[in-house]
């Protein structure tokens, strides 16, 4: 059973919360964080830009830790990319 969240046309974040508690039962709403937060877990464009100028001032200055390169394709594995 699928649960409709009636919204208006505009609504703030704290509005939106309110409706979300006043309208979804306990166990959509649980699903609803669960996927929000997984939402989360990816990096910006800007954190992942500025990731990469921070490796490169390392690598630059020498102090760059890096990791052997199976751990990296072992890693990428795991997510399923290989």
């Amino acid at each position: 059973m699928e649960t409709t969240l009636h919204l208006e046309t505009t609504v703030s974040i704290s509005h939106l919360a309110q409706m979300i508690r006043k309208q979804l039962p306990a166990k959509d709403r649980l699903a609803l964080a669960t996927m929000l937060q997984e939402d989360d877990d990816e990096l910006t464009k800007e954190q992942i830009l500025d990731q990469l100028k921070e490796d490169y001032i390392a690598l630059q200055k020498g102090t760059l830790k890096t990791r052997p390169a199976s751990d990296f394709l072992a890693e990428l594995k795991d997510q399923g990319y290989l």
